[in-house]
């Protein structure tokens, strides 16, 4: 869902007759709602019953790709994207939830990779066989499938029977966590770095990514798709190895290199290379790109197991809101360089104006890297008596 819109980019500009800034917004009211709703869902998370939880969201999901679907016009369509963003804002809270539960410390850091790994191989089913779904059935008809698939998956996750932990100690309210969690200045930096590092990968991938491949290279819609999916595997891959690597030698060093990565990556795709490089700078991104879930071990490793939902689902918040607001901005820029050329009802972008974006999109990973410079030196998990 999160990658979708990249896939049907042209069908819905000649839809709903969107411009650049208008198909950003479209795409972004996903992550707006995706954000809105990880503070609450943290908080749930830390008090209820996960699993129960995690049905609702899948029915709420599915509920707002139906909407998707069918939307005779821009409001609805609109209105269906936030309700699946609110939905799938609980899934990854929710795993960060039981692996902080059941899981010590010092294996937190690989977990939450493989976390990663799981929600990004769905992001690669969203690209190149998306592509032929799309093409062959349609875009409403792709998203009713999903609808149809995302009820099932409740009822799957509503038939599970898992042990009920024990309440042997009382959560602290809701006030004190929250403070707590907001009064830490590793805070503050930890939602510095994931805002820096994830969202631009998602607007790549989910949006910007396959227009891009088919304006400036000439590439079709399945290749193009088949592109970005490289992208996403190489930061499935990175996720659990960043959180691995981070497990054994400290948190911050790995995320200070997750960003100077991804500034190579990025300097190296606002060149506009040729296609084999172009190829192995979307990889670099992805490697670097899935050092971003060792923030996440970090907050669990600073607040423990009781706060953990409520940490990440704060720190989470950033790759959200600013996911959202990259993905708009970047149609602007490229509106703003947008000679007047359509195909097919869909803008047309000329190479300067793709250049103007990426090179923009250089500043994400210099704040990266600042803020994880400013990390304490000291990172390793809690479990090993690091601090």
């Amino acid at each position: 869902q999160r990658v979708a819109p990249g896939v049907m980019a042209g069908d819905l500009m000649r839809d709903f007759a969107l411009d650049g800034a208008l198909l950003g917004t479209l795409s972004a009211a996903y992550f707006y709602a995706y954000a809105a709703v990880q503070i609450p869902a943290g908080l749930f998370m830390d008090r209820l019953d996960p699993v129960r939880l995690l049905a609702v969201a899948a029915l709420l999901a599915a509920l707002g790709a139906a909407i998707f679907g069918l939307a005779p016009f821009y409001g609805p369509a609109v209105a269906g994207r936030a309700l699946v963003g609110a939905g799938v804002g609980v899934a990854y809270i929710g795993s960060l939830k039981i692996a902080a539960h059941y899981l010590p410390p010092e294996r937190f850091g690989l977990v939450a990779g493989f976390t990663l790994t799981a929600g990004t191989l769905g992001a690669i089913l969203g690209q190149a066989p998306l592509a032929l779904l799309v093409a062959s059935a349609g875009w409403r008809g792709t998203m009713l499938t999903t609808a149809v698939v995302a009820v099932l998956l409740a009822l799957a996750i509503g038939l599970a029977r898992p042990r009920r932990r024990g309440r042997g100690r009382t959560s602290p309210s809701t006030r004190a966590v929250l403070l707590t969690i907001l009064g830490r200045r590793e805070t503050w930096l930890l939602i510095g770095i994931t805002g820096a590092l994830g969202p631009p990968i998602l607007a790549f991938a989910g949006l910007w990514g396959v227009p891009f491949l088919q304006q400036v290279y000439g590439f079709p819609a399945a290749r193009a798709g088949l592109l970005t999916s490289l992208l996403l595997l190489a930061w499935s891959i990175g996720g659990p190895l960043s959180g691995a690597l981070s497990d054994a030698v400290g948190r911050r060093p790995v995320l200070l290199g997750g960003a100077l990565v991804q500034l190579a990556g990025w300097a190296t795709i606002a060149s506009l290379p040729g296609p084999l490089l172009l190829a192995a700078a979307l990889v670099v991104l992805g490697l670097g790109g899935g050092t971003m879930v060792v923030a996440f071990a970090l907050a669990r490793d600073r607040f423990g197991e009781t706060a953990a939902a409520t940490a990440s689902g704060i720190v989470n918040s950033a790759v959200l809101l600013v996911g959202a607001a990259i993905q708009t901005l970047l149609g602007m820029l490229l509106d703003l360089g947008w000679r007047g050329e359509l195909l097919e009802g869909a803008r047309i972008y000329p190479e300067e104006a793709w250049r103007l974006a990426w090179t923009v999109t250089l500043a994400a990973p210099v704040f990266g890297v600042l803020m994880a410079w400013l990390l304490p030196r000291v990172s390793r998990p809690v479990g090993r008596g690091h601090g």
